[in-house]
């Protein structure tokens, strides 16, 4: 009995296969098919993420140069399809002027970059049975995000000492280089106006022997020292002075009075203007550069609107003139300045007030040797800004590099 139930029960099971075999061709023409598409699907998405990175890494693109741009990426990688690949680019701007920021608890604005891909394809299999058709369409996207930069304040503190009218790179002057590359730096400011509905300004703080201004059209010494000890300065360090005396303004030493302040701006074309019509061949003009900090600290306290990056920037090419103090000759008056809390308290009263929009205030700073080693026992600028924040520029196009390093370093960030 056992020997003739083993037929029937092979029988059984053959019955059984056959019959099942459609559902299983069903099953596999499915799984083959659901893998064509999770294929194709994960390298659209691959293609959507490089062209949405690739776009929100652009600057200055127009809406038809994004496009085709994503274009050109997506069909890189889609080779499969049939017909042609639809690419749509949208971006999106999240500014401090939108609220954006504030809503969504951002540090900086952004530009959202949203790539969608619409692709189809010649199905592997067809089975209309399951609904496995002939062909078969994908959509799918990529969000990319690139942080912009704040908008900025910078306050160039430069040196106008007869020795910045000496030759340097390429037999150029080193104010022309300076003055070269402030224009530059204009440029770069226009390329962060872009997305911000708040524009960056930039303000020239000069010194030599004293500071100098422009009042009724004409150019006026001031003395930002005024005191007889390093307290009284610094504790009356916001506090705007008197011009010099008549005896001052007249005498030939301190002639030509060849620059003057300008003041927070966003009319780059005034303020480049102004800048040409300035030079450094003051011939018994020295390096004061406590001049320059003490004034840049009346002109900061003075600004209104604030951006919410403020930027101090010093251009020097030399030590300081000595000054006598206390009846001693001395060299580090700077120094003796910084120790007392000029640098502290300048920064710190910035930082203590909110931007335009009631958001708080970052400090940066920094200084740049202009052909010029900074003496780190001597000058104050190590204890002001610290010694991470010195530069040396040792040719001219290094000048603009270290600028733009201290504008740029939220910059380009992606996600």
């Amino acid at each position: 009995m056992k020997r003739s139930a083993l037929p029937r029960q092979r029988g059984a099971a053959m019955i059984v296969f056959v019959g099942m075999l459609p559902v299983m061709m069903m099953l596999f023409a499915f799984a083959m098919h659901l893998a064509q598409q999770m294929l194709a699907h994960a390298r659209l998405l691959e293609a959507a993420e490089v062209a949405s990175l690739a776009v929100a890494a652009q600057h200055e693109a127009t809406q038809t140069q994004s496009e085709q741009l994503a274009q050109q990426i997506v069909d890189f990688y889609i080779k499969d399809n049939v017909g042609a690949l639809s690419v749509s680019v949208g971006q999106d701007a999240c500014t401090y002027a939108s609220g954006c920021m504030q809503e969504a608890g951002e540090l900086a604005p952004s530009m959202q970059t949203d790539v969608q891909v619409h692709s189809r394809y010649d199905s592997w299999l067809s089975f209309d049975s399951i609904g496995i058709k002939e062909q078969f369409e994908l959509k799918g996207g990529s969000l990319s995000k690139r942080y912009l930069p704040k908008p900025v304040d910078v306050y160039l503190i430069v040196d106008f000492s007869y020795s910045m009218n000496w030759t340097w790179t390429d037999g150029q002057k080193k104010y022309t280089i300076v003055k070269d590359t402030l224009s530059r730096v204009v440029d770069q400011l226009k390329l962060y106006n872009k997305y911000n509905q708040d524009k960056s300004r930039i303000a020239l703080i000069g010194f030599n022997r004293f500071s100098v201004r422009k009042v009724g059209g004409s150019r006026t010494l001031y003395n930002m020292d005024i005191y007889d000890n390093v307290t009284d300065t610094v504790a009356h360090m916001f506090e705007d002075k008197p011009a010099a005396s008549s005896y001052y303004q007249s005498y030939s030493y301190y002639y030509p009075k060849n620059f003057h302040d300008i003041p927070l701006t966003e009319d780059y074309d005034h303020f480049l203007s102004e800048l040409n019509t300035m030079t450094a061949n003051a011939r018994n003009a020295g390096t004061y550069s406590w001049q320059g900090m003490l004034r840049a600290a009346v002109v900061s306290d003075e600004a209104t609107n604030l951006n919410p990056d403020q930027v101090f920037i010093v251009l020097s090419d030399g030590h300081d003139n000595t000054k006598t103090y206390n009846g001693i000759k001395t060299n580090r008056y700077l120094k003796m300045l910084v120790g007392a809390g000029l640098c502290q308290q300048l920064f710190d009263n910035m930082r203590g007030k909110t931007g335009r929009h009631g958001e708080s205030i970052s400090v940066k700073a920094g200084v740049i040797g202009v052909d010029f080693l900074l003496d780190k026992e001597s000058n104050g600028f190590y204890n002001c800004v610290g010694e991470r924040n010195i530069y040396h520029a040792s040719q001219g196009p290094d000048v603009y590099k270290y600028i733009l390093q201290m504008l740029n370093e939220e910059t380009g960030r992606l996600e």
